[in-house]
């Protein structure tokens, strides 16, 4: 019983990172809109200080978001 517990955990933080990364990024192109910029692996390439700023700002709230998901998987691992 407690794996299957720890499987439905597992499936549960693992579709909620996923999904808050993509929803995250999903913001940000729509903050930008229509700027030029490309993305070289976890580098953005453009010359609009807005783009930098919205860049830095998702980049901020994803490893917010990544480290919330983090200590709310110790929380609930350690009640289980």
């Amino acid at each position: 019983m407690i794996a299957v517990t720890y499987a439905v955990i597992a499936i549960v933080f693992v579709t909620l990172g996923l999904g808050g990364i993509m929803y995250l990024d999903h913001r940000f192109s729509q903050a930008v809109g229509d700027r030029p910029f490309s993305m070289n692996g976890r580098r953005i390439e453009t010359d609009d200080p807005f783009v930098l700023r919205q860049y830095k700002k998702f980049y901020a709230l994803r490893v917010a978001y990544s480290l919330g998901l983090l200590v709310l998987l110790f929380v609930v691992v350690s009640y289980v």
